[in-house]
């Protein structure tokens, strides 16, 4: 991990993805962060939910996205003998960070008032799924619906057949909102060694939907209709801006946004007499003719194979990739030279890889990562920490406070 944030504490009031990968890259930066849990039903929800269980797994991958690098602690919050114990944390912490909802925090003491109180100049970060005002402010949220769906993704994604919109291939609001957040908690620590002043951080789902959407909302604030559907694959407007299938049946997809790649590009596939041919000279007949042009370059796609086109395409001067999968992407030389894809070990040595949090600092990748805490793992470290003996904490967790 990195050193940045060495120093920070952040206690987390969190579960599912959203939230806790605030916490997490907060961790991978080098904060200490103590992730607390329900102490009954197995903790954070993310730990069990039946939608994302594989058999076989050695831990969820789901709850590792956003977990790694933390500290356990099992503490009852609805009893107040357990937010008292909270609230001791809360009183040397840098930064408080949840994501449960408005009534769930006033029935556990952690609203904003209740937190600051203890600490005033704490960084008070919270993210729910539609933001804090508006009729949808008490409605649950989740990533695929708060943030892809109803911010204009999913629409314009839909296909020209009819059909539904395709299914988010992960947790990107999650992910991406989780890593603007983080960043959003670092501005807010900033003004507070300028000023002393703590902060209040607010973040939603929605909010990092429409983020994305920038573009298309900013079209559809200037008049643009909205474009719908897209082309079907065979009839895009833009042929250098799309999609072709190879030999061995592998996608790669074009992106040459410029007019000075065209040359390079049609001598590489072959095809050097299309650099004066009308119908194919410039993005306006390209455009004109994209069916027959699409149509052509199916056929010499699929006459070579996805490794024959990455040879083939190793100086190419404009911009491609080939559809690579998982497995192929943490076998990937660029991602594992650069540390964009990095091991995380587990206690016993074992270890996972998994996609680095975004940024680096001092020229170097992230370093050793610590998997994901067990339910609980830390607590005795934790309460230790809090002045309490084992006697104190075996008797604790007779009665149900910690686990």
């Amino acid at each position: 991990m990195y050193d940045v944030m060495q120093g920070v504490r952040v206690i987390e009031v969190a579960e599912h993805t959203f939230v806790p990968a605030a916490a997490m890259i907060l961790a991978d930066w080098g904060a200490d962060v103590i992730k607390i849990e329900r102490v009954a039903g197995g903790g954070d929800a993310a730990r069990s939910m039946r939608a994302i269980q594989r058999p076989g797994l050695k831990s969820n991958p789901y709850f590792e996205a956003a977990n790694r690098g933390k500290r356990g602690l099992g503490l009852d919050l609805t009893k107040a003998e357990g937010r008292e114990y909270l609230y001791k944390l809360i009183e040397s912490a840098d930064v408080f960070i949840t994501n449960m909802r408005d009534d769930a925090c006033i029935k556990l003491g952690i609203t904003a008032a209740d937190v600051q109180q203890i600490n005033p100049k704490i960084v008070y970060a919270s993210g729910t799924g539609y933001g804090r005002r508006g009729p949808l402010s008490a409605a649950r949220g989740f990533d695929m619906p708060s943030s892809w769906t109803r911010s204009g993704s999913a629409f314009v994604q839909a296909p020209a057949n009819g059909g539904p919109p395709p299914s988010q291939p992960g947790s990107v609001g999650d992910l991406t909102g989780g890593a603007t957040l983080a960043g959003a908690i670092c501005a807010a620590l900033f003004r507070r060694e300028r000023t002393g002043k703590g902060a209040i951080v607010d973040h939603a789902l929605y909010q990092m939907g429409t983020y994305i959407m920038s573009q298309a909302l900013i079209q559809a604030s200037m008049g643009w209709k909205a474009a719908g559907p897209m082309p079907a694959r065979e009839a895009m407007p833009d042929p250098m801006l799309n999609w072709y299938k190879t030999s061995d049946n592998r996608w790669l997809l074009l992106c040459l946004l410029y007019e000075a790649w065209w040359e390079d590009f049609a001598t590489k596939v072959g095809r050097p007499e299309w650099i004066t041919d009308p119908k194919f000279v410039d993005s306006a007949a390209r455009a004109a003719n994209c069916v027959e042009m699409i149509a052509q370059l199916d056929a010499i796609f699929g006459s070579q194979t996805l490794a024959e086109w990455e040879a083939q395409f190793a100086e190419l001067e404009g911009v491609w990739s080939p559809a690579k999968s998982p497995e192929e992407v943490i076998a990937d030389p660029q991602a594992l030279e650069n540390g964009f894809v990095t091991p995380v070990t587990y206690p016993d040595g074992d270890h996972y890889l998994t996609g680095a949090s975004p940024a680096q600092f001092d020229g170097r990748p992230v370093g050793e990562l610590k998997a994901s805490p067990a339910h609980g793992e830390h607590t005795d470290d934790v309460m230790r920490e809090l002045g309490l003996t084992d006697e104190q904490i075996a008797e604790l967790k007779s009665r149900g406070i910690v686990i």
